[in-house]
């Protein structure tokens, strides 16, 4: 394998979902940088059914060196094996594949730390399912830094072309989030983003707006008072550093204007749905999530298992496209730095 190539690890995903399909079509298109050499961990005999459904040609080739990849080939599916001990039926997840599921990511994650290799992409899961078979985590973020060896609080990022937004609280309901939202919340999460902007995205001095969480930015405290007593004092505080452009708290309804959006590189938003909506209204095949403060980088597509096309030839693997590519240039930026 050529010594320039980055080598970048993809995970299995949910085996009943739009995971391998996906895998199959982003590893035959030609959307893909050239020197990117994907590996994914997975069972070969899922692979195999999949390139029926999607009527693909392509061969497999497994990987016995963990290390170097040395016996990686071009043009083929590469593949580091894992069995999967369940007969999968399109489209129905299954609480018997969670072992599968999860074993996927932790090996992943271990192959990277021995290896040459860059960065990893995961492939959606379903939380309901991982939730009724004991997974004690919110979702893929948490776990991923429950692996990571900085212990650090995860922090996810949306991004898409011209746009990257970051939630602070992200699966809770709409009525905890005020409860949630503190001074020291919004403090450490753009403290961890602007270093990772730093080191992956070549951002020297990123400037960041933060969002309110009330209509009109509070209006002054006639329709809530989080963004004075709490949100203000939190960019108050970050405005001391010298390493960030910050601003806020700005109306929601006028953050994602294109006028506005020319004028930062991050907008950091209340809640789930705040951030969401916006990167997937201007892109929705090709967001794609990143979760920073690891110790490792990690994108994955910004969507689900989507069941409900599962296993009809249907899915677009365009953010999983986009997921590869963005896991190349933060790669490289890393290596650069």
């Amino acid at each position: 394998m050529s010594a320039t190539k980055i080598v970048i690890l993809i995970t299995a995903g949910d085996p009943a979902s739009i995971a391998t399909e996906i895998t199959i079509k982003a590893i035959e298109t030609q959307k893909i940088k050239k020197n990117i050499n994907l590996v994914v961990i997975t069972d070969p005999t899922l692979v195999e059914e999949y390139k029926k459904l999607v009527r693909s040609n392509i061969k497999i080739n497994v990987i016995k060196d963990e290390i170097k990849f040395s016996d990686y080939k071009d043009n083929y599916f590469n593949v580091i094996p894992i069995k999967l001990n369940n007969i999968v039926e399109y489209g129905k997840p299954n609480v018997k594949n969670f072992t599968f599921t999860k074993f996927s990511i932790i090996k992943t994650i271990e192959v990277h730390n021995k290896s040459i290799a860059s960065a990893i992409v995961t492939n959606p899961i379903n939380k309901y399912i991982m939730y009724k078979s004991g997974f004690n985590f919110e979702g893929h973020t948490d776990f991923l830094g429950s692996l990571s060896t900085k212990k650090k609080n995860p922090v996810m990022m949306l991004v898409t072309n011209g746009l990257k937004t970051l939630p602070l609280t992200i699966h809770v309901p709409l009525k905890n989030v005020t409860q949630l939202i503190t001074k020291d919340l919004i403090n450490t999460k753009i403290k961890i983003a602007v270093e990772d902007l730093k080191t992956f995205f070549d951002i020297k001095k990123p400037s960041i707006i933060v969002t309110g969480l009330n209509p009109h930015a509070g209006e002054n405290g006639d329709l809530g008072d989080e963004e004075i007593n709490i949100i203000k004092p939190a960019i108050d505080e970050l405005k001391k550093l010298t390493n960030i452009y910050i601003t806020g708290p700005v109306s929601a309804d006028i953050a994602f204007a294109p006028h506005k959006r020319n004028h930062y590189d991050l907008a950091v938003c209340m809640y789930h749905d705040q951030a969401l909506i916006p990167i997937k209204t201007l892109d929705f095949d090709n967001g794609v999530n990143v979760t920073l403060g690891l110790d490792f980088i990690r994108t994955s597509p910004d969507h689900g298992t989507a069941f409900d096309i599962a296993g009809k030839n249907l899915a677009n693997p365009g953010s999983l496209i986009s997921a590869i590519n963005l896991a190349y240039e933060m790669s490289t930026h890393k290596n650069n730095a």
